[in-house]
């Protein structure tokens, strides 16, 4: 009976052992949450980048079909707002000519030269906004010839 015993009580796990494997568990989990965060980050920045596009899309469309002129500006702050038309003195994300960032933590850090849209034949007044966030920066640059892309401020191509 004394053996018998000696088998059974030899086959669960030592205070040490189960410390090492929640020590490694805890590594892991940190690691995985670090990495998580930043996954996050960098969805808001291009969802936010996109959200900023389409919007433009949507202004130069309705310019070319109105016929008219459609300056670009913005508003700074938390949050701040993109607009057209006549500037207000602060955000309402419920006007037709206004894009409200979704985000907190991704802003439009700054617009370059005075971007806008004429009816005639589609075309710009060419710039670019920058959309800053903790996971970097994008781009969306405006065309001449009323083309709105997107890309990465350190891209060969992003001028």
């Amino acid at each position: 009976m004394s053996l018998a015993m000696n088998r059974t009580s030899q086959l669960g796990f030592t205070l040490i052992e189960l410390m090492v494997v929640l020590a490694i568990a805890a590594v892991l989990t940190g690691g995985a949450f670090s990495g998580w965060q930043h996954w996050q980050q960098i969805q808001r920045l291009e969802e936010s980048s996109r959200q900023v596009q389409q919007f433009l899309l949507r202004l130069r469309s309705w310019a070319n079909w109105h016929n008219s002129g459609q300056s670009v500006w913005l508003i700074d702050g938390n949050p701040g707002c993109l607009g057209s038309g006549k500037k207000p003195e602060s955000c309402v994300a419920s006007q037709r000519m206004q894009l409200v960032l979704p985000y907190a933590d991704v802003v439009i850090s700054k617009i370059v030269g005075e971007p806008g849209f004429y009816g005639v034949r589609n075309t710009a007044k060419a710039g670019h906004l920058e959309l800053s966030g903790k996971a970097g920066t994008r781009r969306i640059i405006i065309s001449a010839f009323g083309r709105i892309r997107q890309c990465k401020p350190q891209e060969e191509n992003c001028q």
